[in-house]
């Protein structure tokens, strides 16, 4: 039997657990379906937490579920370019630190405080189809776990199932910025124990590059990014291709993983990235749905939370009547695509691994030079400067003075 509520969200995971969440605090009825049942790991993940996104779990005052959890704050950046070796802090974070909670924890920190708020967890059932009226969305058909047929109808649906969604091929959401799988990067990672780290270590080669941090259980991820024109290995030689590309980079950092202990399989993995369509007529994509970027620049999980947390705002404007729903959420995708499509295309080109130009090596010898600089570049990862702002000419030419040589007077 259908019944009415003002937002279903499908996809119970952080980005639609986040915007439940905000909806339900403000007084909305709100329905959260999942395929899944919960708590629900996802190892596809290196849910590394920014600092604009740790942010915005304080502002929702989630943050101390996640530090309860024992998943550390990340306050020290490294990035190893060989010659040279950068670190820095994004600036206006008001946290001031990032986190790399584990899936199966951040999500569910997010889901249990959405239930808590008074949204209603269905788990276990997969989505179907929306239903319509005319050109509009008001609902959705699913699956109960018995089988048997779920009818529910809404004010707005709202799409947060993944970037496989099929929320967004029901709705007939078009892609733009769309990149092949090959032409992003393929990513390798691993968890280990007893392995001890100097902060947040990145490990720059034409190339490849390498990565470790921090997470629950006392235990680091660790990988390596490739081109992802870049041959598959074989699963059982995994382990032998990882230290021989990583010990290439870092033989310090390859003496530490080999030290420790790893905890579970290898994960190898390349995607495909894009922009979708995230609107329109009673429906909204949020989270890898709406957008998903190369994980070169570990920015998805920061930004299905900025996105949930736009997305809330608007929908509460116009569930509330504080304006014409259709008009508030107007307002959305040009709004998400300012601030995503800059990190999007900065993460795609960086995903090239290319040698560097004379261009990029002066770019970072300036900012070995400033540190202020430096600090802005790391803010482009931890979403605290825009790649536009960071990347613009002027910009750019204030760095270059930084590289310069001093004059010398004759």
């Amino acid at each position: 039997m259908s019944s009415m509520h003002d937002v279903i969200v499908v996809g119970a995971r952080c980005a639609g657990a986040a915007t439940a969440l905000l909806l339900a605090r403000q007084g909305h009825r709100v329905l959260i379906i999942d395929q899944d049942r919960f708590p629900s790991d996802m190892r596809l993940s290196t849910h590394l937490v920014w600092h604009a996104g740790a942010d915005l779990l304080q502002k929702w005052g989630v943050l101390d579920g996640v530090r309860a959890s024992l998943c550390p704050a990340l306050t020290q950046f490294s990035l190893d370019l060989g010659e040279l070796v950068l670190r820095g802090d994004p600036p206006g974070a008001k946290v001031g630190a990032a986190f790399a909670p584990k899936r199966i924890v951040l999500d569910q920190v997010l889901l249990d405080a959405a239930v808590a708020a008074g949204a209603e967890l269905r788990e276990g059932v997969l989505f179907d189809d929306v239903l319509r009226e005319g050109e509009r969305v008001v609902g959705i058909t699913a699956k109960n776990p018995d089988g048997s047929v779920m009818t529910e109808r809404a004010r707005w649906v709202v799409g947060a199932d993944g970037r496989h969604s099929r929320v967004a091929r029901s709705v007939g959401s078009t892609t733009y910025h769309e990149f092949a799988k090959e032409d992003g990067s393929l990513n390798t990672f691993a968890y280990f124990s007893g392995v001890p780290l100097r902060g947040v270590e990145f490990i720059s080669r034409p190339q490849r590059m390498a990565y470790a941090w921090q997470t629950n259980d006392d235990q680091v991820l660790a990988g390596i990014i490739l081109p992802g024109t870049s041959p598959r290995v074989a699963r059982q030689d995994t382990e032998a291709h990882f230290f021989a590309e990583l010990e290439a980079m870092s033989p310090d950092l390859a003496a530490r993983l080999r030290a420790g202990q790893r905890e579970e399989d290898w994960i190898s993995t390349g995607v495909n990235t894009f922009c979708r369509q995230p609107a329109g007529p009673g429906w909204s994509l949020v989270g890898d749905a709406g957008l998903t970027v190369d994980p070169i620049t570990a920015a998805g999980i920061t930004n299905a939370l900025r996105d949930a947390d736009l997305l809330a705002d608007l929908l509460h404007q116009g569930l509330s009547a504080q304006r014409d729903l259709d008009d508030a959420m107007a307002e959305y995708a040009p709004r998400r695509d300012a601030v995503s499509v800059p990190l999007h295309l900065f993460s795609q080109n960086m995903a090239k691994l290319a040698p560097p130009t004379d261009e990029v090596v002066q770019l970072f010898t300036g900012l070995g030079q400033d540190q202020a600089q430096a600090d802005r570049y790391f803010g482009v990862f931890g979403q605290t400067v825009s790649p536009n702002d960071f990347f613009s000419e002027e910009n750019l030419r204030k760095i270059a003075a930084s590289a310069a040589p001093s004059a010398v007077s004759a």
